[in-house]
């Protein structure tokens, strides 16, 4: 069994980072003129400090490295260093994809490939098993297959997955803080020690930047925050061979990935054109949003306010609702051995 306390570190670590460093950023943000306008507000939208995803990231980042350095030179466990170490580097490069596309606005298709770059570190050790269960079918060994191509698409599909979920307060933190907390429970259970440690890290710091994105948001994560939070799950998934949970847990992200991608090319529609036809909502008198003509296909949030206009909170707590009750199939099929 994994030693809770040792989860406890990373969790707590994580969590006070970012709670007492959001803050910091947002008056920050506001003097330095990194703001953006929350599209799903009334008239005169307020601006609302940017990049929160930054410290997001570091409170991961610093929470990994003190329990790298427990391990190490504490219980001299160089093995979970290795794949700790290796998940750093991935989210690192994610991270850092995600800030320069923030700050310069990389194209659309480049933001969408480049993700695959941040498999690097987990291919050069070649982590997890190319033997992969599947429901229903059984064990089926991927071999190299699994190390240049499933591991590039898990870390590619998770990252976009989430990135793609977002736009609305609370709604990307709240995704990674669901999603971490049904697969900590799995990586516990299942005494997967590295997973656990990333999830627990990832836990604490989605619920802590939760107080301050949670509707009305005082901050936005950006392209690097859900980057960062779609990476570090992708890490634990393929780190632990938990791939078939990760999949579960995921599947509104997913279902957001699979629109965007196969309704875009067949209705030829620019990219642009689908990010603006989702961000912006019709908001009507009462207060409630409403996908515009064209939307739907685009989005999962899209596809819900074109069939029944809500608010932007009853919204967000739709959609996080769908994944907690994905996230408890995931926990189902893990004790079912489904």
């Amino acid at each position: 069994m994994i030693d809770l306390a040792l989860l406890g570190v990373p969790l707590v670590i994580a969590f006070v980072v970012c709670y007492l460093a959001v803050p910091v950023l947002i008056r920050s943000a506001h003097k330095k003129n990194i703001l953006s306008r929350d599209a799903n507000k009334p008239p005169g939208r307020p601006e609302v400090a940017n990049m929160g995803g930054i410290i997001l990231y570091f409170a991961f980042a610093g929470a990994m490295l003190a329990t790298i350095l427990l391990l190490v030179f504490v219980q001299k466990d160089y093995q979970l260093f290795t794949l700790l170490l290796a998940a750093l580097a991935s989210v690192s490069i994610l991270a850092m994809v995600g800030m320069f596309d923030d700050m310069f606005r990389i194209s659309a298709k480049l933001k969408f490939l480049l993700p695959v770059v941040g498999a690097l570190p987990l291919i050069a050790i070649t982590a997890g098993d190319t033997n992969i269960a599947l429901p229903f079918i059984g064990s089926i060994d991927f071999g190299l297959y699994y190390t240049f191509l499933l591991i590039p698409l898990g870390v590619t599909g998770a990252a976009n997955a989430v990135n793609m979920s977002g736009g609305y307060n609370g709604l990307e933190a709240g995704i990674g803080a669901i999603v971490s907390f049904f697969l900590l429970l799995i990586a516990v259970n299942a005494s997967l020690v590295a997973p656990a440690i990333i999830l627990a890290s990832l836990l604490g710091v989605c619920l802590a930047f939760l107080r301050y994105n949670w509707f009305p948001a005082k901050v936005f994560p950006a392209d690097v925050g859900t980057l960062v939070i779609g990476a570090a799950i992708a890490c634990a998934v393929i780190i632990g061979n938990m791939e078939k949970f990760g999949v579960i847990a995921l599947l509104p992200a997913f279902y957001c990935l699979y629109d965007a991608v196969w309704h875009g090319p067949v209705k030829r529609v620019p990219l642009s054109l689908r990010r603006d036809l989702v961000q912006n909502p019709h908001m009507l008198p009462d207060g409630k949003l409403k996908a515009r003509e064209g939307a739907a296909p685009y989005s999962l949030a899209s596809q819900i306010i074109s069939r029944w206009p809500m608010t932007e909170a009853k919204l967000v707590m739709t959609i996080l609702s769908l994944f907690a009750i994905s996230g408890i199939l995931a926990l189902a099929a893990y004790w079912l051995k489904i």
